[in-house]
């Protein structure tokens, strides 16, 4: 038995003698390409890091105090200064352009769209908001949501209800859902469908009955299956 020990740990020392053999065979034949594998990682690492630090970090303070006047002149209602600037400093659509990698630029993005749909230029909103990223769930359902209000003005009906219902299901939250579910409602409503808007309206009542939307649903329910019956 224990000469079978010790033949077992003999041949399992050969292999492993053999293993690393291997292993030197090929360090040694493969010994400048490994080393230049292993320098191009660490420069990658640090061209990473570099661009991070000096570069990707100091445009983005930068573009964020470039949004500062924008912003402004948008809250103000100022929108043609928003978007383009007043000369001394950027406006939205200059932001978007030179900051675009950055969270600045990509937000101009967004209030450029905003500004673009209260001036009526619905097209331009459109492009716009489809080039913004939203970051979190209730960025996607505002974003959404007014992608859904352009599609509203520009009488795609169709395309404003497909928005609204991603608008209420990307953020099932009770600041955002109920009033993009309403307005899905009521535009599929004007469409004639009141079997289909009333179902929305039971589920705003259901899902939110302490909003505002949702304490209102009743007359919307009512008033659908009365026009539904009439439609029989």
């Amino acid at each position: 038995m224990a000469k079978q020990k010790l033949s077992h740990a003999e041949d399992n020392l050969g292999a492993i003698e053999h293993s690393l053999t291997n292993v030197e065979v090929f360090v040694e034949k493969y010994q400048k390409p490994l080393i230049y594998v292993v320098v191009g990682l660490v420069l990658a690492v640090g061209i990473f890091f570099a661009y991070k630090s000096w570069y990707k970090a100091p445009l983005e303070e930068e573009a964020q105090s470039q949004m500062f006047a924008a912003v402004q002149y948008f809250e103000q209602d100022s929108l043609t200064l928003a978007l383009n600037g007043d000369g001394s400093n950027l406006g939205l659509l200059d932001i978007e352009d030179r900051y675009g990698s950055t969270k600045a630029g990509n937000l101009a993005c967004y209030y450029a769209g905003l500004a673009y749909l209260y001036t009526g230029l619905y097209d331009e909103a459109l492009t716009f908001f489809k080039k913004y990223s939203p970051d979190d769930k209730l960025s996607k359902a505002l974003v959404n949501g007014n992608i859904g209000d352009t599609y509203s003005e520009l009488q795609d009906y169709d395309k404003a209800i497909s928005h609204y219902k991603k608008a209420a299901g990307s953020n099932h939250s009770r600041l955002t859902a109920p009033r993009y579910l309403m307005k899905a409602g009521s535009l599929i409503e004007q469409q004639g469908k009141y079997a289909e808007a009333k179902k929305i309206y039971e589920q705003v009542k259901k899902d939110f009955p302490a909003t505002p939307e949702g304490q209102e649903a009743d007359k919307y329910i009512a008033r659908t299956q009365l026009l539904q019956q009439q439609q029989l």
